[in-house]
């Protein structure tokens, strides 16, 4: 039987814009996408539920996000940081190297590349992750990432 995936293109949001997501039960995200703006879907409760959460969070609003996902078409190294990251406080961030070293690993490189392919952001907070002298990437862009850090008052 072939799985069955539910999908919904919320309305535009602050900073991020328009994010596609993606369930397989209908409780419990396993992507985000920022995607093209759209026609927006018609929003089931649990889809409705996420748009709100982000649109109090992206407004400041809200510091918190407590939307059930899946991680398990991960890896277990990339759950690992995904569960590190899911740590960071808010308006706070962590060095790629110090991600490495929770996880007793020098792969430091391998930690950006988890967070370059982190399939949940804002739920697993990958622009909280700097590098050790600079902010460091983000695949959606530096300007996104500033914008996410200066909502959180890390940077001004």
């Amino acid at each position: 039987m072939k799985e069955q995936i539910l999908s919904a293109t919320l309305p535009e949001l602050p900073i991020v814009g328009t994010l596609k997501l993606l369930t397989r039960d209908g409780s419990t995200l396993y992507r985000i996408d920022v995607v093209p703006r759209r026609q927006k879907s018609r929003l089931s409760p649990f889809f409705y539920d996420c748009f709100h959460q982000f649109d109090c969070y992206l407004r400041g609003k809200s510091q918190h996000l407590t939307i059930r996902t899946d991680i398990t078409c991960l890896s277990p190294f990339q759950q690992n940081v995904m569960k590190v990251m899911a740590n960071i406080p808010y308006g706070e961030t962590a060095s790629y190297k110090e991600i490495a070293k929770e996880l007793k690993t020098k792969a430091y490189q391998a930690v950006g590349s988890a967070c370059g392919r982190n399939p949940l952001m804002l739920i697993y907070p990958c622009h909280r992750v700097v590098g050790t002298n600079d902010l460091g990437g983000f695949a959606h862009g530096l300007k996104i990432k500033k914008q996410l850090l200066q909502l959180e008052g890390y940077l001004s």
